[in-house]
C-alpha cells in the first residue's frame, strides 16, 4: 500500500518539520509515504476567509481528485478516533485491497466544502482546533502509532 499526505502549504516550522520527517522515515518501513506540498495561496487585504477558501476551492479540489485513490480528509466536522480505532481502520483498509491512501491537510484558512464532498471520509484529529502545522505532525505520529499498534510493536502502550 502507498500513502499520499498531501499538505496545503510547506512546514515552516522547523522542529516540526524534522519530527515530520523522521515520522515520514519510519513509516516507510511499512509502506510508500509520499507527501505532495500544494502551494498555498494568499488571500486579499479585504477577503474574509470564507472568500478566500471559495475562491481557492477549485484549484485545492482539482489537487485533491487527481491522485487515484481513496481520499480522507482531515476535517473538524469528521469521525474522531482513538489511536487503536485509527488502527483498526487502516488495517481494514489495506486488508480490504486499497492500494493507495490519500490524505489532504488544509492550510490555516482551512478549504471549500466542495472538498467536504469529494472525501471518501472526514476524519478529525481532534474536537479542538490545531494550527495547520501541527496538524501534519499530529497526523504523521498517529499514522505511525497506527502502524505499531497494527504490526505489534512496541510503541503503543
Amino acid at each position: 500500500m502507498q500513502l499520499l499526505l498531501m499538505l496545503v502549504g510547506k512546514t515552516k516550522n522547523s522542529v516540526y518539520s524534522r519530527e515530520i520527517d523522521e515520522y515520514r522515515r519510519r513509516l516507510n518501513r511499512y509502506f510508500t509515504c509520499d507527501i505532495k506540498e500544494i502551494k498555498e495561496g494568499k488571500p486579499g487585504k479585504r477577503e474574509t476567509p470564507a472568500a478566500f477558501c471559495r475562491r481557492q476551492g477549485s484549484y485545492l479540489l482539482g489537487e485533491f481528485q487527481k491522485p487515484a485513490g481513496l481520499k480522507l480528509l482531515l476535517d473538524e466536522r469528521g469521525k474522531s478516533m482513538t489511536s487503536r480505532e485509527l488502527a483498526a481502520f487502516l488495517e481494514r483498509l489495506m486488508t480490504g485491497g486499497q492500494q493507495r491512501l490519500v490524505f489532504f491537510c488544509g492550510g490555516p484558512f482551512g478549504y471549500d466544502p466542495s472538498l467536504r464532498e469529494a472525501a471518501d471520509h472526514l476524519i478529525s484529529l481532534s474536537p479542538m482546533t490545531f494550527p495547520h502545522e501541527l496538524a501534519r505532525l499530529l497526523l504523521f505520529e498517529q499514522l505511525y502509532r497506527a502502524m505499531t499498534i497494527i504490526k505489534n510493536e512496541p510503541y503503543h502502550y
